[in-house]
This record gives C-alpha cells, structure tokens and sequence, in this order.
C-alpha cells in the first residue's frame, strides 16, 4: 500500500483515537497506522541493519528515501545514516549527511571518500525525498532533492564485495554500538529508505512517495512499524534498534 505522508506527532491519548497536532486525527489500531522513526541525536538513537555486502560491485545502484529534519533542529546537521565504521572504512561504504542548508553524501572508493554536496535551504517538519545512485556505465554519481537533479560526480566502480560493515540509521558506528556509541549522528526523521541494485528513473524519482514495491533488484526497502523496522525486499535485513528510538504515526 502505498503511503501519504501528513505528519503527526503525538500530543494526547484518549481511547480509540490519537489526537495530534494540527487537529489531524489517526487511528490507534497499528494495523492501520504508517510510522515513521525519529532518531534524537541527544539521545544517541539509531537501527542496526547488519552487513549489506555485494550491493555496489558490478552495478548501478540507488538509495531513495522520504526524510525530514524535526522541530528545533536549527543548524545542527550529521550524519543520518552510514554504512561502515569510524577509522575503519572500507570500499562501498555510503553516507548521506542532511541539515538546513545541504545535502551531503560520500561514497567511499580505493581508501578515499568521493563527496558530493547540493547546497540549499531545509525547513524543519518538511517532507523531501533524497536519492543518491550510480550509473556503472558513465561512472557517474548522482543526487537528487525532490525529484530535481542537484548534483554528479565522477566515480570510479566500488567493490564492496568484501565489506562487511554494517548500515546504521542515526549515524556512525564507533566502538559500542550497542551502548549508542555513534559519531555525527543527527536528529532525523525517516517515513522510507530503498537500496536497490538499479537506476531509477526520472519519473521514478519525481513520483517516489515513500513506497517502492518489492522487485528482483531491491535490495533492501524499510516497512516502518510501531516499534522496530523490518526490511521486506526479501534479504531480511530487519533493524535493531538502540537506545529506543521513537516511532511515530503518519497519517493519510
């Protein structure tokens, strides 16, 4: 099912109903509910979803995703998410940094790290749609705010094949992953992230609304529920989370 993205935060419970700001109101039954997850980088949140070995090596490939920056961020930006582990990275890992005024993504490539930046302007509590992706034959990096190309980057391929850091939502994994030992971590609120071992289209993009059908070339695709995110591409990759990130209702 495909979803529509109204946010809701969470103010009062009364049964049956969950009454939230703006006067939009959403049903309690989890059946029924979207979530989203919002990972406080006070408070050190983050989702393990173990080792993604294999989803650069040989391919075109795409990071789509639906996030905001939630109220009271202000200038503090990070890294919502990263593949791979601080001082020890390796080939393939992947990074995308969000703040109010840029976007920001590094790919790392033979012990160096390939960046590439759009600089703009983020409100907070705004929906935007982020894709990063590859085209192996042109060896060219691309990233996309909304639909609207933004920037590329020359890319040599990345052979991942032997990588076997694991993907955080929230930020860098340092030495403690399990006691929320993370580096550039940022406040975020993510609806959707799909890895797919593909490009998208143009169209593809600018309709992208928080929802990709599973297909033989996603690799990892989230379903966001009421406590903990599961991946239904099929490769299992469900997260873990850390220090109890909160998971909040969106509504249609």
């Amino acid at each position: 099912m495909k979803q529509i993205f109204t946010f809701c935060r969470l103010s009062l419970l009364i049964p049956g109903l969950l009454i939230v700001s703006g006067l939009t109101q959403c049903k309690k039954d989890d059946s029924e509910n979207n979530y989203a997850v919002y990972l406080n980088r006070a408070d050190e949140d983050f989702i393990d979803f173990g080792t993604f070995e294999g989803f650069t090596t040989g391919t075109d490939w795409c990071i789509i995703e639906k996030v905001k920056l939630p109220a009271g961020t202000g200038s503090q930006g990070g890294w919502h998410f990263f593949r791979g582990k601080a001082w020890e990275d390796k080939e393939g890992d992947i990074a995308i940094s969000f703040a109010e005024d840029r976007v920001y993504a590094w790919c790392r490539k033979n012990q160096e790290w390939v960046d590439i930046a759009y600089v703009g302007t983020f409100n907070e509590d705004q929906w935007y749609t982020i894709c990063l992706q590859y085209d192996a034959t042109e060896e060219l990096l691309e990233l996309y705010v909304d639909g609207e190309q933004v920037g590329e980057q020359a890319l040599a391929p990345m052979d991942d094949s032997n990588n076997n850091n694991r993907m955080f939502w929230g930020g860098q994994e340092v030495d403690n992953p399990d006691l929320g030992d993370l580096y550039s971590e940022t406040s975020i609120i993510i609806a959707h992230q799909a890895w797919l071992q593909r490009k998208l289209s143009g169209s593809e993009i600018s309709g992208y609304d928080g929802y990709l059908a599973p297909e033989s070339a996603m690799f990892f695709s989230s379903e966001i529920g009421s406590k903990s995110v599961k991946d239904i591409s099929g490769n299992n990759r469900n997260g873990t989370n850390g220090n109890s990130p909160e998971f909040i209702v969106i509504g249609d």
